[in-house]
Formats: structure tokens, sequence, C-alpha cells
């Protein structure tokens, strides 16, 4: 067996150095509190995009609702009927529905207003308000509604000209007739979040361990004819830091139907 050399002991016996020792210990922790800090920056990316995802989804949801409401043509009624009697140099017509086999029943009278549809009339005057401006058929001019009995209409204005029965009556877009138009009109169905203040609606919703509120602001624009409804959505955690907001319209798909 061969013995080391002198110069091998020294070097077998000599070992790490405290310098070197140190050296390692302190190059092993920033590694390690490194690996740590991105741990701990992953976990938050991680719990911010559930919270956001989460915000986001709540936000949708309510936004999916109002998009029906203002699809519901229950809500706005887009009203078709005829004259049942002839009119001329009166303020006054009687309306009468749109009978099937009728070459504009469809258009008058959709399935969901029908006998048995998700909105039906109650009767022909139905669908129209105090303040809608009337076509009465090929008519250019303006027909306002001012008071409504049974099935007779009364006319700001004086029908002149000679219509005869089964003339066609068409209520116009009712963003002229209501107050701020078919936006208002949309504003005043929005479903409630929770609690109300002015055009502000709030609601609560518990997730990921934390409570978290969502404002809904809904502004009208002001370019007429009125129909935009604004919507502003701010989701807040319980340290009311803000976690996600949208701010989109929505046109009230009655306003399409206008003639």
């Amino acid at each position: 067996m061969t013995r080391p050399s002198p110069w091998q002991r020294t070097l077998l016996s000599k070992g790490f150095t405290l310098a070197e020792v140190l050296a390692s210990i302190l190059v092993i922790s920033l590694f390690t509190v490194a690996a740590m800090q991105a741990v701990v920056v992953a976990a938050l990316f991680q719990s911010n995009a559930r919270r956001f995802a989460e915000a986001s989804n709540w936000i949708q949801d309510d936004l999916e609702n109002i998009k029906i409401v203002a699809y519901d043509l229950c809500q706005t009624r887009f009203a078709q009927r005829k004259l049942a009697a002839p009119a001329q140099n009166t303020n006054t017509i009687t309306l009468a529905f749109i009978q099937p086999g009728e070459n504009d029943y469809d258009q008058a009278m959709p399935p969901e207003y029908r006998t048995g549809g998700a909105c039906p009339f109650s009767s022909v005057t139905d669908g129209f308000r105090v303040g809608d401006e009337l076509l009465i058929g090929s008519d250019a001019g303006t027909n306002r509604i001012t008071a409504i009995s049974g099935n007779t209409i009364t006319l700001a204005n004086t029908i002149t000209s000679y219509r005869s029965a089964g003339t066609r009556v068409y209520a116009r877009c009712r963003a002229g007739a209501i107050e701020g138009g078919f936006a208002a009109y949309l504003q005043s169905l929005l479903p409630p979040l929770g609690s109300s203040s002015g055009n502000t609606s709030t609601g609560t919703r518990t997730f990921i361990n934390d409570t978290f509120s969502m404002s809904r602001t809904a502004t009208r624009l002001a370019p007429a004819p009125f129909q935009t409804l604004e919507l502003a959505y701010v989701v807040r955690d319980s340290n009311n830091n803000t976690v996600a907001q949208v701010t989109t319209e929505v046109v009230p798909n009655a306003f399409f139907r206008c003639p």
C-alpha cells in the first residue's frame, strides 16, 4: 500500500476554512430567501388573480341580468294597431287589434304578445302611453297622445286628412315621449344590487375569505335620442381597495324596433 506524500497528507487534513463555510452559508441563504420570496409573490399574484376573476364574474352576472331586461320587449312595448273606424277632422281615434291572417300580423302581434304569450295585451290600447307620438298610416306629422280611455285615444292635434278604417297606427320611438328616453325607462327597471343612493346601487358578496362590495352607477348619456345608459361598476375589498372596475353602455332593444 502506497503511503500518501507529505503534501497529500497536508491537503487531506486541511478541510474548509471558516471564511469558506460562512460564504457557503451566505450563498445558500440568499438562494433560499430569493426562492421563498418568489413563492410568496407567486401566491400573491394567484390570490389577486382569483379575486379579480371572482369580481369580474360578479360584474358580468349583473350585466347579463340587465341585458335581459334591455332585450325584453315586455318592458318597452312596441305597439302597432289599426283604426277601428274612419277618422277625419277629429282629435280622437278608436283602435282595433290587427287580426291573424292580415299581412302584418306577425309584426304587430309577436308571439310574446299573443294569448298565452309572455306578456299578452289586456286591451287594444295596452302598450301605448300618454305622451307617445303616433304615426297614422303614411302621416308624416306628429300625433302626440294626451289621453287614453278604453279603446279611444285623444291626440293633441286634429287629424284633417281622411283616414279609413283599417289604417295602421304605430307608436313612434318613445325616447321623445319619456323624459330621459329609453335610457331613463331602462334605468327604472334595473335589478337592485342591495341598497341604493341616487343613481348608485351597492351590494355585498363574500368570496376568498373576504367580504367585497360592488357599486353600480347608472348615467343617462346626454346626446339625443337618449337611448344609451352608461353603467360604471367598481368592486372593492374589505380594506376599500379596488379589485375590479368596468364601464360599459347598454342600449335597450326596443329602441331598434321604433319605426
